[in-house]
């Protein structure tokens, strides 16, 4: 339907451009971008939901296991967006790849927790002026706010837009993003910029997922359901020979030649990027074969379940991570 910014409403395009016309939104963005960032505390672990990169997951009031923070990290070109409809919180991971069939797919699930519900608050963060000529910053920022102006039956009420020119400082003459990470509280409707401790289950996995195949974000929770599900997939050998077994015999150990091979902003990264990235790199590397293996027969997929606070699965076969 629209985006709704204070009293003005846009319903068919909107642009980092008009929001320079929201003096107090950009005041309220730039404010939560300079306040501290917070490290996952370990009592906290129990009660996230990590949401990894062009994944999303969707909290409702009476989570079956207790879950009432969701959030995510290590964004520096990509957004994450939390919406609200009041009966259930969604956070997506967003990285420019089929940005506007990946909000719909989350639209599609919170939906299921209030069908007749038309009204989504919306918080957006992420991005800084990046000297890439891609400008990946500026164009997801657009794309995002395009696709609230544009999408159908629905109206979104920016709350937050600490995005792109609002979420950038410069240190020693190079631009890097405030904003890393957020955590939302469904209980209390705050949010905190956050640095996490954990990952949540099958995180090397899903990681490797998002490096080795091209898709839109996709559910990795639901309270709904109260699990956790790994969609069947493979690695193409071809992959590997082209891309991956030349990344370890001649970048593995040179970071700078691998941030810039890897990543779209090298300079701004987390220093717990490259060790993320060399685990990927040895995961494939050291199970690309049998991965195809690990997934259940009949449902294709490997679940996840809670029992007594910790994610668990049947399936014998996976293997967690590795060691560089």
């Amino acid at each position: 339907m629209v985006l709704i910014i204070g009293e003005q409403v846009y319903s068919r395009k909107c642009t980092l451009e008009d929001l320079e016309e929201h003096a107090d939104l950009i005041s309220s963005s730039r404010e939560f971008a300079k306040s501290n960032e917070y490290k996952q505390l370990p009592d906290e672990i129990s009660r996230t939901i990590y949401v990894h990169q062009r994944e999303f997951a969707v909290i409702g009031r009476s989570d079956p296991n207790g879950f009432h923070l969701i959030g995510s990290d290590d964004a520096t070109t990509c957004h994450i967006l939390v919406l609200d409809n009041q009966c259930a919180v969604g956070v997506i991971h967003l990285d420019g790849e089929e940005t506007d069939e990946s909000l719909e797919n989350m639209l599609d699930e919170m939906k299921k927790y209030a069908p007749d519900n038309t009204n989504y608050d919306a918080y957006l963060v992420g991005g800084f002026i990046d000297g890439s000529t891609r400008q990946y910053s500026h164009k997801l920022s657009n794309e995002v706010l395009k696709a609230f102006s544009s999408m159908k039956n629905v109206s979104f009420h920016l709350k937050l837009a600490a995005i792109t020119p609002y979420n950038d400082h410069i240190i020693n003459k190079i631009h890097y993003p405030l904003i890393y990470g957020i955590c939302f509280d469904v209980n209390t409707k705050t949010i905190r910029k956050m640095n996490f401790i954990d990952f949540g289950p099958a995180f090397r996995l899903r990681s490797v997922y998002l490096s080795v195949h091209t898709h839109c974000a996709w559910c990795i929770y639901s309270s709904l359901q109260g699990i956790v599900t790994i969609k069947e997939f493979s690695i193409d050998k071809n992959i590997v020979k082209r891309y991956y077994e030349p990344l370890y015999l001649y970048y593995f150990y040179n970071d700078q030649k691998l941030l810039s091979m890897t990543s779209t902003s090298p300079e701004q990264e987390r220093s717990s990027y490259l060790t993320h990235i060399k685990k990927n790199i040895l995961f494939i590397l050291k199970y690309f074969k049998e991965l195809s293996e690990w997934f259940d027969k009949q449902t294709h997929s490997i679940v996840y379940y809670r029992l007594n606070e910790k994610w668990i699965t049947n399936n014998t076969n996976v293997i967690e991570d590795v060691e560089i």
